[in-house]
């Protein structure tokens, strides 16, 4: 029972990673949403979109802020109560501008 048990956890394990790549995959082949998108950066890696604005998994998103260089990937996007929170990977979020409404530039994909 417990090779079973081992052999479906280790097969549920696969799947989800097999499903996070088919749908990055997927992503990276969409054109960008819009040019721009706003919203308030709420932490280190996440942000809500204002109401009407779209991002997917995959898309490259740079904070129009002074002084700040990096570009974030967007990793998940959730909508709870009409709130849609994007959570952004590698590289911190301008830490300055916590609270504050912020405008992001989408980066098309390098074909």
């Amino acid at each position: 029972m417990r090779i079973r048990r081992g052999i479906v956890a280790a097969g549920i394990a696969i799947g989800s990673i097999g499903v996070s790549f088919g749908t990055a995959g997927a992503a990276f082949a969409v054109t960008p949403t819009h040019p721009t998108v706003t919203g308030v950066i709420k932490s280190v890696h996440t942000f809500t979109l204002d109401a009407g604005e779209v991002v997917v998994v995959g898309e490259t998103l740079h904070p129009n802020a002074a002084g700040y260089n990096a570009n974030v990937p967007v990793t998940a996007v959730t909508t709870v109560k009409g709130v849609t929170t994007v959570t952004t990977g590698y590289t911190f979020l301008p830490l300055n501008r916590i609270g504050t409404v912020t405008t992001f530039t989408v980066i098309p994909p390098i074909p």
